[in-house]
């Protein structure tokens, strides 16, 4: 093992003599001060150069790992050693213990641990609900993991602006493509790969997708015209004119002294594609949810109302609430 990391360390030196560090297939740059490091259950020890900074060479140069681990070796450009998935945080610092640059190095393994799998969303849950370019994604920490995002990556193939910020709990992060048009074609889709981190482990999830695919309406306003009527309208955040992005409407009618589920449809089932007036009845509960009538896309959730009756069988004179379900 000593000789084997004696000659790896001047195979290294060697092909470092131009100033350029030339490393194996197994590792790979993140971003900027953070190295991955592709790990084998099988394999014990990886063998991964650092350098301080080009600014540094000939300089006496310490290093620490995890900010409370003197390293045995000196120089700007040294040879550690990762065993199985212990990655670590590598410092430098120049003869007078001042700071001068850092190494994050991670173990990425194969194994799904770090957020959870549903069954029907998957890893990542990515929505939007219009086509005007943005789009949200979620996903659920796993248990007993301290889980951070560490970097996002969303790309189309051909090129594209596509930006993405974290939210302040790290469960979610919404996503503009500012080169999207919604009246042309979406030709290649969006290509999002997150990767999470637990403490010196870096797991990557991806998910392909076009905005057609993900578009969710938000909840169908109900509103009341008069006693004996209701009213279907366009979300206000959906896109303009409905005739060239028109909804289809999803309603359930449920009679008086009938318990209403709406996540049930039955014979009372009405589909149309435009604003529609609804006749009710006093006791009567209206289910109604939407999607995109020319896309196999997800429906919104369930707004439900309700025309209530006092017990002396008399209507309310306040509008009912609007509820989602």
């Amino acid at each position: 093992m000593m000789f084997f990391l004696f000659l790896s360390t001047l195979l290294f030196l060697q092909s470092s003599a131009d100033g350029s560090i030339k490393t194996a297939e197994s590792y790979w740059t993140l971003k900027p001060n953070v190295l991955v490091v592709n790990v084998d259950a099988s394999e014990d020890v990886n063998m991964v150069p650092l350098i301080c900074g080009e600014a540094y060479e000939g300089k006496n140069i310490t290093w620490t790992r995890n900010n409370d681990e003197n390293l045995e070796a000196h120089g700007n450009r040294i040879v550690v050693t990762v065993e199985a998935w212990k990655g670590g945080n590598y410092s430098c610092f120049n003869s007078e213990g001042s700071y001068l640059n850092h190494t994050l190095v991670l173990a990425q393994w194969t194994f799904r641990k770090i957020i959870k799998n549903n069954p029907e969303k998957g890893y990542i849950d990515c929505s939007t609900n219009n086509y005007g370019g943005s789009f949200k994604c979620k996903w659920e920490w796993g248990e007993n993991r301290n889980g951070h995002v560490v970097h996002i990556k969303a790309t189309r193939p051909g090129g594209s602006n596509i930006s993405c910020s974290l939210d302040d709990r790290e469960q979610s992060i919404t996503c503009l493509d500012h080169d999207y048009c919604p009246y042309a074609e979406e030709v290649e889709r969006i290509n999002l790969t997150i990767f999470f981190r637990s403490s010196f482990v870096v797991e990557s999830y991806n998910t392909k997708f076009y905005i057609m695919d993900i578009v969710r309406p938000d909840i169908v306003p109900i509103s009341r015209i008069n006693k004996t009527s209701v009213e279907v309208r366009y979300p206000h955040s959906w896109n303009t004119p409905s005739s060239y992005f028109p909804l289809m409407f999803q309603v359930v009618r449920c009679r008086k002294r009938e318990k209403c589920d709406c996540s049930k449809p039955n014979l009372q089932e009405i589909l149309f594609t435009q604003s529609h007036q609804l006749p009710v009845k006093k006791g009567m509960c209206v289910c109604v949810r939407a999607r995109d009538e020319f896309c196999n896309s997800s429906w919104s959730d369930w707004s439900q109302y309700k025309c209530k009756t006092r017990k002396n069988g008399k209507q309310r004179n306040r509008e009912p609430k609007l509820k989602m379900l």
